[in-house]
């Protein structure tokens, strides 16, 4: 397309956008209905129909033809409508993601970020995407390697913005043209014109073999070697995904030999918490009276030499369940209405010694301080006396998980968000006093010597791995 036809298209479109508003204000005026505050000015208007053409060319034509919601984000820009256009936005993404999500691997993303069995066994084909919340399937998708780090922590605060700045919430935010044009810039790079890429590639080959392939033990060793590049993450919801389809009695004998095949590696790759969050899935079979499903948790494990790391009594498996319903009240809509009632759940099950089972301690740790440093916009003040309680009561156990938090891409893109790096660091300076452990001491030092803009990438910088490191 020629540049002269767009530069007549813009011009008469913002000839447009100034006859549509002087016409709505009249026409408001005449009913008697407010007209301050309604629209947005002309001039931010301008600001996105005059960047619009740059952005929107670097979708693919034929792509571009079904991006129905970026046309009624355009519209509602003409018509001064910001916030219903942020609502597009994000309406345009979530599609997109689905659509990936469904021609990657349901399957993978399913067992990456549903934890919860009775709730994973309703999940089933691309039509169940929709009962999964939108802040899973963008965590879900950064767990599987759809979204990159960077994409995350962006559209984790696009979202954030949706909820709190858009026309989903009743309000009087402003907005700019700049702003809007830039969200959208970001989930077109991010998300709708970007395919999934590297160790992603690589995990959906993996799944493809496992499920359709009779594995040698020569194409076993490639699977193998593949794994060692792949990201910590990664192989966590690999792992995860491995052990649910060998524990589901509907998996094929020949789909369990192959898993046996490479299960070895994957569990020697993975880390603690993910091996215990194996063991914590086996006393969950075992306490719901699943036999089948117990048994075959039992071979997995048996077989990768994990059969140590089974939970010693039913607390690990009631506290599991209690942070997993509090993770999701804190991630979810009227998250400081709703977390109260799962913190005063979770600290009904604290040991009157305080010392928290193994098995559960590194989601424990994490979920208590990711509810206690807040979400870029405050904490559930109802809940603060609980998280208080379970705070103090850290031992040098969960100091060591404290400091590791930062090495977790999740959470480092937390402490990204408003006001969560300084309540991180206050929580550290807190600790201080209570231990005495000198590689403790120097982590804790190291947080509350950085600056917010450092915080979130402490967990990279090599002075800071080498203290945790140590231990």
């Amino acid at each position: 397309m020629s540049q002269l036809p767009i530069i007549i298209a813009q011009g008469q479109v913002s000839n447009g956008v100034d006859q549509f508003t002087n016409a709505l204000v009249a026409y408001l005026d005449h009913l008697g209905l407010p007209t301050n505050n309604v629209l947005v000015s002309t001039q931010e208007r301008q600001r996105v129909i005059a960047n619009l053409p740059e952005v929107v060319n670097s979708i693919e034509l034929a792509q571009r033809g079904e991006s129905l919601y970026i046309s009624k984000f355009i519209a509602a820009c003409g018509a001064g409508l910001f916030d219903a256009a942020l609502n597009f936005i994000w309406d345009e993404t979530v599609v997109n993601l689905r659509r990936k999500v469904a021609r990657f691997d349901l399957e993978y993303f399913y067992d990456s970020v549903v934890t919860d069995t009775a709730r994973r066994s309703k999940l089933k084909g691309e039509e169940d995407l929709v009962k999964i919340d939108e802040w899973e399937l963008v965590r879900g998708c950064h767990l599987t390697g759809i979204l990159s780090d960077i994409g995350y922590r962006h559209l984790d605060y696009i979202r954030d913005m949706r909820n709190w700045a858009s026309a989903a919430h009743p309000n009087q935010n402003d907005l700019s043209g700049l702003q809007l044009i830039s969200w959208l810039e970001t989930c077109i790079r991010e998300v709708i014109a970007r395919e999934p890429e590297g160790a992603a590639i690589e995990v959906k080959r993996f799944l493809h073999s496992i499920r359709n392939a009779s594995l040698s033990e020569q194409d076993a060793q490639h699977i193998r070697a593949g794994m060692e590049h792949l990201p910590n993450d990664i192989i966590k919801s690999l792992l995860r995904t491995i052990f649910g389809m060998y524990t589901s009695e509907a998996t094929s004998v020949q789909i369990k030999s192959n898993i046996k095949l490479i299960a070895s590696k994957c569990w020697a790759l993975a880390s603690d918490d993910s091996r215990f969050e194996c063991g914590v899935r086996f006393a969950t079979f075992a306490a719901n009276g699943e036999a089948a499903r117990r048994s075959l948790a039992h071979e997995f494990l048996s077989g990768v030499g994990g059969l140590g790391y089974l939970p010693s009594d039913n607390l690990a498996v009631e506290m599991s369940e209690a942070i997993n319903s509090l993770f999701n009240a804190h991630n979810g809509y009227n998250n400081f209405h709703n977390e109260p009632a799962h913190a005063k759940i979770l600290v009904s099950y604290l040991p009157n010694n305080g010392k928290i089972p193994e098995s559960i301690r590194q989601k424990y740790v994490k979920t208590i301080v990711m509810t206690t440093v807040g979400n870029g916009y405050g904490v559930s003040e109802i809940a603060v006396p609980h998280y208080k309680r379970m705070t103090s009561s850290f031992s040098e156990e969960e100091f060591k998980e404290f400091a590791r938090l930062l090495l977790e891409r999740e959470f480092s893109a937390r402490l990204a968000l408003r006001g969560c790096g300084p309540a991180f660091r206050q929580l550290a300076q807190s600790f201080i006093p209570m231990t005495t452990n000198q590689v403790t001491l120097a982590a804790f030092n190291i947080i509350c010597a950085s600056t917010d803009l450092q915080l979130p990438n402490l967990g990279k910088d090599s002075n800071y791995l080498r203290v945790v490191n140590s231990y």
